[in-house]
């Protein structure tokens, strides 16, 4: 498994939980983490959130199976002898606002929802100015609101309750880079075979110049922002890989700040018409929040540097225009986070890659893999130990609509 995220620790937990204990010789399950402290890492420096509240089907499954896994977590992930976890979840549901333009949009999306289980609720203006008295509701003309399975929790404590519970059942791991691989169609006369098997991974060892190879029958990537970039590594033939993984880091800043007069403890996760987003962060007037910029905008994802003016002149705006208490409030914090994102249509990328037979792909979830990991995970392990999906239908997000160039459009991407 390539990546130790919180995608790649949950495929390997659900490897050892499917396989069970009747096999006299186990799989051997290796997770490679390139960054072990997690100074870079998606899941760490994500907001936690989790919602129903999605626009396609496969997400809101997924949503849902993770809810409730998560909600029984100690049955799944606890160890004997061990603290029980605490995820530190906070109930509070997604508030989404549209404007007039968009009200027949949200309307149609949230009796999709519906359908498909999602307790979920609109509000008219009247409405929701009645439930939180802060808000502007000007050019706000209708809003959903999550009643169930919707809020935030610690992303730290999720991966580490993985890695803990993997590592329990026997799965290995070592900090390292996958830079390179041995196909069979290295040793292949034409060497223009229509498929191939991944036969060697040469990870790079920390502070070395040396690397070390290692068989393997089964490669997962879960390399999250960088998954795209690992298809190009060395040793995979060029014309196996068209066409290429469409995944990208995409940088987003999070600012936190302080508002002494700001939403209460009944504050939801609200996403502005505008696209800015914030939520409680803790008790005491701590909140935080961002946005997405427009695509001829983004910043330069070669480092995590903060832009601080982003808030000052982006962001603050917003929020000030919607909760005219923010209009005091005082930045105390920021950091900034990559998005493993698909740039083909903002969907995670499940499955068996079609040319490269053992190369199974869990990535590109566009900041919703966090709350997605636990039912990512099952699935794609399903598909290695029993050949289909049992629990989850997600074909869809196989890598057939890339070849075909049909995208799975999510209008729910914040």
């Amino acid at each position: 498994v390539v990546g130790g995220g919180v995608v790649g620790w949950s495929v390997a937990y659900w490897l050892k939980v499917l396989e069970g204990g009747r096999r006299r010789h186990g799989m051997r399950v290796l997770v490679v983490e390139r960054d072990p402290m997690y100074s870079r890492a998606s899941t760490v420096l994500s907001v936690g959130g989790i919602r129903q509240q999605f626009s396609l089907r496969e997400n809101i499954q997924m949503s849902r199976f993770s809810a409730s896994f998560l909600r029984d977590i100690n049955e799944h992930l606890g160890v004997p002898n061990e603290p029980p976890i605490d995820i530190q979840f906070q109930p509070s549901g997604y508030l989404f606002l549209a404007s007039p333009q968009n009200a027949a949009a949200l309307e149609a999306t949230v009796q999709f929802q519906r359908d498909e289980g999602v307790q979920v609720t609109l509000l008219s203006p009247t409405q929701l100015k009645a439930k939180f008295p802060w808000i502007n509701t000007e050019d706000v003309a209708v809003a959903s609101y999550g009643l169930e399975d919707e809020g935030w929790f610690d992303p730290w404590t999720l991966l580490n309750a993985f890695r803990r519970k993997a590592t329990s059942l026997g799965v290995q791991s070592c900090s390292g880079e996958v830079r390179a691989f041995v196909t069979s169609a290295n040793h292949m006369m034409p060497p223009t075979a229509p498929s191939a098997r991944i036969k060697y991974v040469h990870i790079h060892m920390p502070d070395s110049l040396e690397y070390q190879p290692v068989a393997c029958a089964i490669v997962v990537n879960a390399a999250g922002a960088w998954a795209g970039k690992l298809l190009e590594a060395e040793g995979l033939p060029r014309g196996l890989c068209r066409p290429p993984l469409p995944i990208q880091p995409r940088k987003r800043y999070v600012f936190t700040w302080h508002c002494p007069d700001g939403p209460g403890l009944s504050c939801p996760f609200l996403i502005d018409t505008s696209g800015a987003y914030f939520r409680r962060d803790g008790f005491a007037g701590n909140y935080l929040g961002g946005m997405s910029p427009p695509e001829e905008e983004e910043p330069d994802p070669s480092d995590l540097s903060v832009d601080h003016n982003y808030f000052q002149e982006q962001i603050w705006p917003r929020l000030a225009r919607r909760v005219p208490a923010f209009e005091s409030l005082r930045v105390q914090g920021s950091w900034a986070g990559y998005y493993d994102y698909n740039t083909f249509d903002q969907n995670g990328v499940l499955g068996p890659h079609p040319r490269l037979e053992n190369l199974f792909l869990a990535a590109g979830f566009s900041g919703h893999g966090l709350q997605h990991s636990p039912a990512a995970g099952r699935a794609v392990a399903e598909l290695v130990l029993r050949g289909r999906y049992e629990t989850l239908d997600l074909r869809r997000l196989g890598w057939d609509r890339l070849v075909a160039g049909q995208p799975l459009q999510e209008h729910g991407v914040v």
